[in-house]
């Protein structure tokens, strides 16, 4: 079974564990790579829609690994108790709404050692609501897969973690990243330096309020250079 790069550094993050969930499991591929790696004795593959929860049944069948895992149809956590799972796996959906998930499953998070986080949009958003609600950051990845830069954040809820109010800038690159020099950080940086350029070009500057945007949107990719050029190698 040939698996995307973005999904095998998933595959590769997730520690040795008993059992995981994996929340929007779409296709089933990345519980049946753990299972069959034996990195999880079991797998719960849970997600709202009663197609991609049946492609992943017969996936998982297809390489004997269907009765180790548990298919759940409903939405977020909802398909799981506290203490179920040692770890929970959502990956592909947008930084706003794995932010809804996290705040609407308090109770099950609170038992898990370990939360993968893939988003697929708006990464700034999603790391804003982790930093101001207990989570703490146990690592960060970085993947480029088709002109496009995916980020990992492995989490924990902590009620002991600081509450972090950062701005603009802590929101787009993580410190793990930067301490570690990820190899491909500068790239990726230059990538968010282009998107901002792109919204400036688009602003007509024939307001007050259009020009204070503008205005803002320098600011951050001053920034943003500045990390770029000065932090990494």
């Amino acid at each position: 079974m040939d698996i995307s790069s973005r999904l095998m550094k998933i595959v590769e993050m997730v520690p040795v564990s008993d059992t995981v969930a994996d929340i929007g499991t779409d296709h089933g591929y990345v519980l049946i790579e753990l299972l069959k790696r034996k990195k999880i004795r079991r797998g719960i593959a849970s997600d709202n829609k009663a197609m991609p929860l049946e492609k992943a049944r017969r996936n998982a069948a297809a390489e004997n690994v269907a009765h180790l895992m548990d298919f759940r149809l409903g939405s977020g956590f909802e398909t799981m108790k506290k203490g179920e799972a040692n770890g929970a796996v959502i990956a592909g959906m947008g930084g706003i709404l794995i932010s809804e998930l996290l705040e609407s499953a308090a109770e099950v998070i609170r038992g898990l050692d370990f939360i993968l986080l893939q988003p697929a949009q708006n990464p700034e958003i999603l790391r804003k609501y982790l930093y101001e609600h207990h989570y703490k950051v146990i690592e960060e990845e970085l993947v480029r897969e088709d002109r496009r830069y995916y980020e990992y954040l492995m989490v924990k809820y902590d009620p002991t973690q600081s509450l972090r109010l950062g701005n603009h800038l802590d929101y787009v690159v993580g410190d793990l990243l930067l301490r570690k020099k990820h190899p491909i950080l500068k790239e990726y940086l230059t990538s968010k330096i282009t998107e901002l350029e792109e919204i400036k070009d688009k602003i007509q500057l024939t307001s007050e309020n259009a020009k204070r945007k503008s205005q803002e949107i320098d600011q951050k990719i001053n920034e943003l250079r500045g990390v770029r050029d000065g932090s990494t190698g």
